[in-house]
């Protein structure tokens, strides 16, 4: 019997994670569809109990993902859980940085959808205004100005230092951060929700030019 407090060495997910991660895997199917995560491109991730996220493996083609596939990882410390030779995707640290700063991100989908791609080469924030889809996104009018952060995009030998600029750069309200020519990590409550979010930002960047901030 486990002692109160210790680590379950050997986690599963719940009956309900088992439904979002079976949902999550459909949304990860939909990218790979659309031509947002070709070949191993993009990862995602759930919120699980017990302080854990189920993390996407890394090396892995995402149109073939299976809810089985998924690794459970620490979020206070960002050590997988259990004795797994597969290692999580090595963005890992962005959707750590999502999950400690927004309480009510249950999962975390990154894909690379084109023209949000585009419009992020600057590596400036994207902005937007005078558009009704700007609510889909946290706005609460399309007068007002929609701020969507632009990360730089570092060497993989940095990446353990995003999940702390991740969550400064995150702008309250709003469910995304876009890393500079590379992609989209949006969260929601649901997978469904947060592909979305990632629906949304893409007909923006597609239907109209993002402001100079």
């Amino acid at each position: 019997m486990m002692q109160p407090g210790a680590v379950n060495p050997f986690p599963c997910p719940s009956p309900l994670e088992r439904v979002l991660l079976t949902e999550l895997v459909r949304v990860a199917k939909v990218c790979y569809d659309r031509g947002w995560s070709f070949g191993t491109a993009g990862n995602f991730s759930l919120r699980g109990q017990d302080g854990l996220i189920w993390q996407s493996p890394s090396g892995l083609n995402k149109g073939d993902l299976n809810p089985a596939f998924f690794i459970p990882v620490d979020l206070a410390t960002a050590q997988v859980v259990g004795p797994l030779k597969v290692v999580p995707s090595l963005e890992m640290p962005v959707h750590l940085g999502a999950y400690r700063s927004v309480p009510e991100a249950l999962c975390v989908v990154h894909t690379h959808p084109p023209n949000l791609v585009a419009a992020s080469r600057s590596g400036q924030d994207l902005l937007f205004s005078g558009d009704e889809m700007q609510k889909a996104l946290g706005s609460g009018d399309h007068l007002q100005t929609l701020r969507l952060p632009v990360l730089t995009n570092v060497t993989p030998s940095e990446m353990t230092k995003m999940a702390e600029s991740t969550g400064a750069a995150i702008v309250p309200g709003v469910p995304m951060v876009v890393l500079a020519a590379h992609g989209v990590y949006a969260w929601g409550r649901t997978p469904l929700e947060a592909l979305a979010y990632i629906e949304a930002a893409e007909f923006l960047c597609q239907t109209y030019a993002p402001q100079k901030n």
